[in-house]
């Protein structure tokens, strides 16, 4: 075929994502946007790679979940599907498109609006995701100063920047009264805040797959 045409959605309730390569392989996988539809895939690298980040996206999205009564509204539903689009693009991970998959789930299913679904996937996608693991490690309820000694520094600030922890106050600096040497300089506490708590649910849930 000489031109690869890749289409997706074919009516509220049969998200189906056809993809017509060279060599002929047709797959079906789920997907929500109408705004996805009759996109040209061409030959070079980023239109391979961004088929494959699609995949990654949709292999952890519901195939059960009830499409129709959430995304009756094709105008909201071009809306969504665009924005996801930029993302999928985007991302630098194929275990961030997973978890954006996953937490499209939860969003689908009502159980987080629309404008903290895209807040958490904004901190998924801005991360490094080495430093997002980090999560995993973090009690829900600790509240911690960021001085290097329980968890990586760089890490825990990169962390605070992209919006998975919240600042919580600093510590004192330290200084040794006879020698007026400083022992501990002034560092930020932070704790992790509930985009956190929810990003690292997701994490613990790929890893037990």
């Amino acid at each position: 075929m000489k031109d690869e045409i890749m289409s997706l959605l074919t009516d509220f309730g049969e998200f189906t994502l056809d993809m017509f390569l060279q060599d002929g392989i047709l797959k079906e996988l789920p997907i929500v946007g109408s705004s996805f539809s009759m996109i040209k895939i061409g030959t070079d690298i980023h239109d391979r790679i961004f088929v494959e980040k699609i995949k990654s996206f949709i292999e952890h999205v519901d195939k059960d979940t009830k499409w129709q009564e959430k995304f009756s509204d094709i105008e909201e539903c071009n809306k969504i599907s665009k924005h996801l689009l930029y993302i999928i693009d985007s991302c630098d991970d194929d275990k961030k498109l997973k978890l954006i998959g996953l937490a499209f789930n939860y969003f689908v299913n009502g159980e987080m609006s629309k404008k903290e679904y895209f807040f958490a996937v904004n901190i998924i996608s801005k991360s490094f995701y080495p430093y997002l693991e980090i999560l995993l490690e973090i009690d829900e309820s600790e509240r911690f100063p960021n001085d290097d000694t329980k968890y990586d520094y760089d890490g825990v600030a990169h962390l605070l920047n992209i919006g998975a922890l919240d600042y919580d106050g600093q510590t004192q600096m330290l200084i040794n009264e006879k020698t007026k040497e400083i022992e501990s300089r002034p560092c930020i506490i932070v704790t992790l805040n509930c985009y956190g708590n929810f990003i690292r649910g997701l994490l613990s849930r790929l890893n037990e797959q």
